[in-house]
This record gives C-alpha cells, structure tokens and sequence, in this order.
C-alpha cells in the first residue's frame, strides 16, 4: 500500500490530481478551523526531511509507469508541503521524469522564505491560500504557530506572484459570519488586487470541518462576493470528470488511503472509481460492517472516514 502517493483524485480545481503527500499526520504551522483533514497535532515552523525521498519518488513513478489518468501531479496532504525540505528535490525530479504540469496546494505561510520561493519556481501551478487580511480575523481562522505574521504572508505572496513564471491561483476560504462581511472583503480586494495571480477561487464550507461551529455560504452569497472581488474572481466549482471502468481495480485500498486525507462523499467514490454510486454505497457498506469506515452526516450529506480518523 503507498505511503505518500494517493489517487488520482476528482480535484474542483486540477481535474484528475495524483496527491503526494510529504508531511507526517497534521504536521502544520496553522490548525485551520475549517481543515477537513482534522485539527492539527504538530505545530511546527521547522522544515525537515520527513521522509526517504527517493521513495517518495519511487512511488510516484509506479503511479505513472500504471498509465492511469493524471492531470496533475500535486503536492499537498496532511499538513503544509513546504515544510517538507525535499520539495523542490522532488519537483525538479518529478519534471524530468514526466509532461505532467506539478502543482503545489500551500497555505502560503513560508513565501517569505527565500529559499521556499526558489524551490515553487519549478512548479507549473502554485495554489496559495489567504483567508484574511485582518490580524485578528486570520488568527481566528487560522490559528498560526505565534511566530507567524500576516504581514509578512501578504509580502510574501506579492515577491513570489511577481517573480514565478507559471501560474498562481489563490484560494480564499469564506466562512459565515467570520470573513464574510463588506469591511474585511474590501480590505480583502485592496491586497488581492496588488498580487499577480491568475485567479482568485473562492471556497467555502462543504466537508466537516475542525470545528464544529464552521458553516458554509450558499452559492448566492458566494456569486456576490465574486462579482465584488472582479474578473479574477470564480467560485469553485464542483467536479464533473469521470474516470473510465478500467482503472477501477483494486478500489478499496485506494479509497482507504485517500479517506485518510480527506472525507469523501458516494458521488467523489463513484468518479474517482468510475463504478456507479448503488455499487459503491454497497461496497461502503461492506467496509462499515468490517469497522474500517465510518459516516458522517452533514447538511444532508454523508461523508466517510476510515475508523482510525476517529
């Protein structure tokens, strides 16, 4: 069973995506209070080398020797990916080894660190979050290690965008109540409108979150929002891409090992292993009866998790 690759995914944003995850269990500098992973368990700033690298790319090639559908190589997982010292070893490793654009999903937190800004230059797509722009409300959101500051999150995301060749689609995560109102959006606009990103993808609350008291905006609110931040501005939208019966094999180890990364919903099973959503919830149900899994009701949708994420 693979240990840091996982997927393909169904992603709303990079199609198909191969998730390489190169951080120990919720190994973060935030503790995010909408993560769908969990709250995180180890606040660090250090970057390490968590892992044999060489593994981590022998798994990666087998992926890609299996010829199964990619439209993304992605790192990103159960923690912040440029914690991970070998990131832009592997990068560079995985561009010689393949066509396949590299993407890499970071909270941002490190783009003031010159040498983490070196290494995201090898990438085709870097998708930076901001959630906030106003002290109190990104470490409500967000809850950084103490030694992190704002400030220098905006600046670094303004050297980077300005310098990196390839593309930069920054995420905001807007929750009710929290980052939703007309003076942090304007605040929000002002900062965003000095950084050269090609997009701006706005994202909401739609998995479990962290913590309990987290909601989501419907998509009229969220159509408002867009039309205030402008043109750049899209909101996310839900994935439509199936996968083809033969890559379907073998299913159930790989459901296991993304669900440990992120919940998953019937409709997400049946597109990432391209069998209809009756035999899926039938096979899920087989899981449950054996303790593996577990479900969640949110809003009217289940969600499932492996046991162990309890």
């Amino acid at each position: 069973m693979a240990r840091f690759v996982f997927g393909p995914v169904p992603s709303r944003r990079l199609g198909f995506s191969l998730g390489v995850d190169v951080i120990p269990w919720k190994y973060c500098n935030f503790d995010c209070i909408y993560c769908q992973v969990g709250k995180t368990t180890n606040k660090d700033l250090r970057r390490s080398s968590f892992f044999n690298r060489e593994d981590i790319l022998h798994e990666i090639e087998e992926v890609l020797r299996s010829g199964v559908e990619i439209d993304y190589i992605t790192f990103s997982g159960s923690g912040e990916p440029t914690l991970n010292k070998d990131l832009g070893w592997l990068i560079e490793k995985v561009k010689k080894v393949t066509n396949i654009p590299v993407a890499v999903i970071t909270n941002g937190s490190l783009l003031s660190d010159n040498e983490v800004r070196e290494e995201l230059m090898m990438a085709d797509v870097v998708l930076p979050s901001l959630d906030a722009v106003s002290e109190d409300i990104f470490r409500y959101i967000n809850r950084p290690h103490i030694d992190i500051e704002l400030d220098e999150i905006i600046d670094g995301l303004k050297t980077f965008s300005k310098n990196f060749k390839g593309k930069v689609w920054l995420e905001v995560m807007i929750i009710k109540d929290i980052n939703d109102d007309i003076e942090e959006l304007e605040k929000l606009k002002n900062i965003t409108d000095e950084i050269n990103v090609e997009k701006i993808q706005l994202n909401t609350v739609v998995r479990p979150p962290a913590e309990d008291f987290v909601e989501g905006l419907s998509k009229k609110e969220l159509e408002r929002i867009r039309d205030f931040l402008g043109p750049k501005c899209e909101i996310i939208c839900a994935f439509e891409k199936y996968v083809s019966n033969e890559h379907k094999n073998q299913w159930e180890n790989k459901i296991l090992e993304i669900l440990k990364r992120r919940p998953l919903t019937i409709d997400d099973i049946s597109k990432i292993t391209g069998i209809p959503a009756r035999q899926a919830k039938d096979q899920l149900r087989i899981l449950e009866k054996k303790g593996a899994i577990r479900s969640f009701y949110m809003e009217n949708t289940v969600y499932y998790f492996p046991c162990e994420a309890t």
